[in-house]
């Protein structure tokens, strides 16, 4: 019973973003950081800590960095190549602030599989984890030499952190429907490199809330992951 009303409360909510056109994420971090619990802590990583209403100024500042420097539009894909941390999290929601999406490259890749999975996902700029830049070689670079390859390095993060985040207007974060594309992920292919696989704001909503509720996570819980925290739980 847990499960079926679990399920049905998560398509019910999908349903109601959809109608709203809200089903982009950043909207529930929004509403947290403008809402009661704005000031409780969203995220804990290694000894760290920050609130909804910091992740959200902080993912405005990344979003206005994105559209000023990089030019990113609306709806396009930007790849992510970078190990857990918060920082991957403030990127992730700074590109849905505006609307973008991100393809989340695996950290261990290297040489022809990560480039065939920059390729693959169409992204013209890439942003990279300082610590595994290494694995961005220059053989990489020159088989994609129509992509922007930004290493996160501490004076770019000083460059954002100086930017005064700009929250876009709600059509740049438009979506006609639940299948279209949230994020990218990649998954092992046929051909023996990773493919890229569609992970659309329907199976984000739902998944997110459907689990949240089943388990019967409730604040002050802490959420434990190896990969990024979902912010509408």
């Amino acid at each position: 019973m847990r499960l079926v009303g679990s399920a049905f409360k998560a398509e019910f909510r999908n349903a109601q973003r959809l109608k709203r056109d809200r089903l982009n994420t950043f909207y529930a971090l929004e509403d947290h950081a403008r809402g009661k619990i704005g000031n409780d802590v969203f995220i804990i990583f290694e000894g760290k800590k920050w609130t909804y209403k910091q992740v959200y100024d902080i993912a405005l500042q990344y979003g206005t960095w994105f559209k000023t420097v990089h030019n990113v539009k609306p709806k396009e894909i930007v790849a992510l190549d970078g190990m857990n941390s918060e920082k991957f999290v403030f990127v992730w929601m700074g590109l849905w602030s505006i609307g973008a999406k991100p393809a989340l490259i695996n950290y261990n890749l290297s040489g022809k599989a990560l480039a065939h999975c920059i390729r693959a996902s169409t992204a013209r700029l890439i942003i990279i984890d300082p610590e595994i830049q290494h694995n961005v070689t220059q053989e990489v670079r020159d088989e994609l030499n129509s992509v922007e390859f930004q290493v996160l390095t501490p004076d770019v993060e000083a460059v954002v952190m100086s930017t005064p985040g700009v929250r876009e207007p709600d059509h740049v974060r438009s979506e006609d429907s639940p299948a279209n594309i949230a994020t990218l992920i990649y998954t092992s292919g046929t051909t023996g490199l990773p493919k890229p696989a569609i992970v659309s704001w329907r199976k984000i909503n739902i998944g997110a809330n459907h689990v949240a509720s089943f388990s019967s996570y409730h604040r002050p819980d802490i959420f434990y992951t190896v990969c990024t925290l979902p912010p509408w739980v």
